[in-house]
């Protein structure tokens, strides 16, 4: 369907936090990981998926337009895992992140959607 909305991935991230030694997940504190993943996104699925990431060991990050998390010591801000994977602004996956596993999400929502 030509008139569906993009589907807007956002990963939210934490450069600060301990790192898996054992490449668990997509490495997204390398910029070149996060554009080879956009790439490979724009030729599986073009511009139905529109891709943000963000880092909250940047303090501009908690001030992104909705991205609605409890900053940090705040009640609920140990909820979540990161990176934190969000479709149209609903967490989906907390965590480990590879991109079969966001290709399984943006399928689900795109079949959700017809």
């Amino acid at each position: 369907m030509a008139d569906q909305q993009p589907i807007r991935i956002t990963i939210v991230d934490d450069s600060r936090g301990e790192t898996c030694e054992a490449r668990c997940g997509l490495n997204l504190s390398s910029p070149e990981e996060r554009r080879t993943m956009a790439e490979q996104l724009r030729k599986l699925y073009g511009d139905r998926v529109q891709l943000d990431y963000h880092d909250l060991g940047d303090p501009s990050a908690w001030d992104a337009p909705g991205l609605h998390l409890p900053p940090p010591g705040q009640e609920g801000s140990d909820v979540w895992r990161f990176p934190l994977l969000l479709v149209n602004g609903r967490p989906r996956i907390s965590g480990y992140l590879d991109l079969r596993l966001m290709q399984n999400v943006i399928q689900a929502e795109m079949e959700m959607a017809e």
